[in-house]
């Protein structure tokens, strides 16, 4: 049968259609979704008294993980290892320095100019990669910051530029750490901005989300990091300041993605909750973001992870109210929905999981010391890893299903300073003998903190089966010392494992 011209272009177009399809890129989109300084139990799903509905749905049609930590409960040693798959001591930035010193983990952990991050492995495997909101991982733009007064007028013309002009700076380096797009970012805390700015605005930081999505090619998939300045402090009522009022100065291009923030105002409370508000406002922000995924058709075909780099509770130290964090994730056709899990995990099998999706491999000079969760959501194992490590100051914590342990060894320079440090004792009990201070200053859990709670003990066990607060320090308790022993040897790979010193578990068993 001849053909004619129509019917042979008809048909090459079936082809290239029938290519094109053959060709879609099936990976899914991963979209994070990071608070700060977020506790569990101001969340519904994990038993919040009030709904967070759109975080909730994510738990309903995903997995809850109640046993997920952070590996270092402050902002930026968290974030270092959500996106460079390292634990904290492994940076050997300026701050940490080299692997012969023990530092003290606490929020240092920033980026080295070449750090090796997902997003560039991301990028390399053909995603289209994106961060908005929070930046806490480059610390050294002092001079920048010191052209902007606190008392800067945020509608001065020379002040917006000064503003911009970090922003400007900030696009630059994460360009470098992989990330194709970087807009409307929160550099560092709220506290470095002019007094006016010194507020949270959700609705911002979710049109640096929505304008990504706007822009991701139609070949590529997306991995997007949005993170949130919530509920970090300033602890205030949310329509406190202004909110044109951003981090570039004042600018309304935002306003309009979200309802009125007094929709986020619960007006039958005798008082006002202020962390009840900024939850209450971020999660209407990721509802914003979700019914944009949805218009696009992409929703089902993006891994969402919501999680907290730290529990408020506890921040800046080793225990389970700092460390054991809100882990969501929603991944249709992986992840059952209306899963709970108890499998240990933490921020480090982020980007071992993102590697294993992108089919890519890790960079060369990149330490991945998580593990893909993969095989836990696909139902093929509840079991990753059996012991986790989080750092804290001059504290390292082991973490096992049953059992933590806690060591505090101080380094040498901090003795050599003339500091002794408490063999024993409460925190209250520092308190109280005015020793307090000298304690934080070079203390056990790298910040000061007022309402942590615990002990200072150099070495504490804990029970968590039958003491989940961790109030019974069982060290010392003859009936758990193999226990003791045993936690110390995973305490003792993982240090020989980073290479740093620390105590007697950097040495080598005869």
């Amino acid at each position: 049968m001849k053909l004619t011209k129509s019917k042979v272009l008809i048909s090459m177009g079936l082809v290239f259609l029938l290519c094109a399809v053959l060709a879609k890129d099936v990976r899914p989109n991963i979209l994070v979704l990071i608070s700060d300084d977020q506790n569990m139990d101001s969340i519904g799903a994990y038993g919040s008294e009030y709904a967070t509905p759109h975080i909730d749905r994510l738990a309903q049609e995903g997995v809850l993980h109640t046993r997920a930590y952070t590996t270092a409960t402050l902002c930026v040693p968290t974030r270092f290892s959500c996106l460079t798959g390292a634990y904290p001591s492994r940076s050997t930035n300026s701050i940490l320095g080299p692997l012969a010193k023990q530092p003290s983990i606490r929020n240092g952990t920033a980026f080295r100019p070449d750090e090796k991050t997902i997003a560039q492995v991301l990028r390399q495997a053909g995603y289209y990669t994106g961060a908005t909101g929070k930046w806490h991982n480059d610390l050294d733009l002092k001079d920048l910051w010191e052209k902007i007064p606190k008392n800067a007028d945020p509608r001065s013309p020379q002040i917006i530029a000064n503003l911009k002009t970090i922003q400007d700076e900030l696009r630059v380096r994460l360009d470098a750490y992989g990330f194709d797009y970087a807009e409307c970012l929160t550099g560092e805390n709220l506290d470095h901005f002019p007094s006016e700015l010194e507020h949270h605005n959700i609705e911002y930081t979710v049109k640096g989300a929505v304008d990504f999505l706007d822009q991701v090619p139609e070949d590529k998939p997306f991995f997007l990091w949005t993170a949130f300045t919530t509920t970090h402090g300033p602890h205030e009522p949310i329509d406190s300041g202004d909110v044109r009022n951003t981090p570039v100065g004042f600018a309304e291009e935002h306003l309009g993605l979200m309802p009125d923030r007094s929709s986020y105002i619960d007006k039958s409370d005798k008082w006002r909750s202020v962390v009840k508000e900024m939850v209450l406002w971020m999660d209407g922000g990721i509802g914003v973001i979700l019914d944009k995924l949805e218009a696009q058709g992409q929703l089902d075909n993006t891994l969402i992870i919501f999680l907290s780099d730290q529990q408020n509770a506890g921040k800046a130290s080793p225990y389970e109210r700092g460390a054991n964090i809100p882990f969501i994730a929603r991944w249709p056709g992986t992840i059952e929905p209306g899963t709970r899990s108890e499998t240990l995990l933490d921020v480090t099998d982020m980007a071992a999981t993102f590697i294993d999706i992108s089919g890519n491999q890790p960079l060369s000079g990149m330490q991945i010391d998580g593990l893909s969760v993969v095989p836990v959501w696909r139902g093929q194992s509840d079991t990753l890893k059996t012991s986790i490590l989080t750092e804290s100051g001059f504290a390292k914590g082991i973490i096992t299903k049953d059992f933590k342990y806690i060591a505090i060894r101080y380094n040498e320079e901090a003795l050599n300073r003339g500091f002794k440090p408490p063999r024993s004792g409460g925190i209250r009990e520092h308190i109280e003998n005015n020793s307090f201070e000298i304690l934080w200053e070079k203390g056990p859990f790298g910040q000061p903190r007022d309402n942590i709670g615990g002990i200072v003990d150099r070495d504490q066990l804990y029970d968590l089966r039958k003491d989940p607060g961790e109030t019974q320090n069982l060290a010392q308790n003859q009936d758990y010392q193999e226990v003791l022993k045993f936690m110390q040897s995973h305490l003792r790979d993982y240090v020989q494992a980073i290479g740093r010193p620390f105590g007697e578990f950097s040495d080598t068993l005869n």
